[in-house]
């Protein structure tokens, strides 16, 4: 599913072939055929996006194999904790190197081939 959909506030009636995402509205019976395959949006504009974005989540989740979102953000979030607390310990551990050697940060951070560790 295209992550697009027609401007149906400028365009009111619409041709099937200029219909973006047609299956979609069609099935979910959000637009109506006026004649000769012209339709017109048949429910709230806002309905349609809504809905429409929560089905395309719904398929990522499901793409993904995602049982809880909520569980993957979380686990996200304790993961970047992790990173970010071991990022600082590396950082503290090249201050104490450059410290001992005599030598700036940006020097260990040229020794030991780290480019971005702010």
């Amino acid at each position: 599913m295209d992550l697009e959909l027609n401007n149906w506030e400028k365009e009111k009636i619409i041709h099937k072939n200029k219909i973006l995402n047609f299956e979609f509205l069609n099935k979910n019976n959000f637009i109506t055929e006026i004649k000769d395959l012209y339709f017109y949006l048949s429910v709230e504009y806002e309905k349609v996006e809504e809905y429409f974005y929560k089905e395309k989540c719904d398929e990522i989740i499901n793409r993904l194999n995602i049982k809880d979102p909520n569980m993957e953000i979380k686990e996200f979030i304790a993961k970047l904790n992790l990173y970010n607390e071991l990022k600082d310990i590396a950082q503290a551990m090249m201050g104490k190197i450059a410290d001992f050697k005599g030598s700036t940060l940006k020097e260990m951070h040229e020794l030991f081939s780290v480019n971005d560790l702010e």
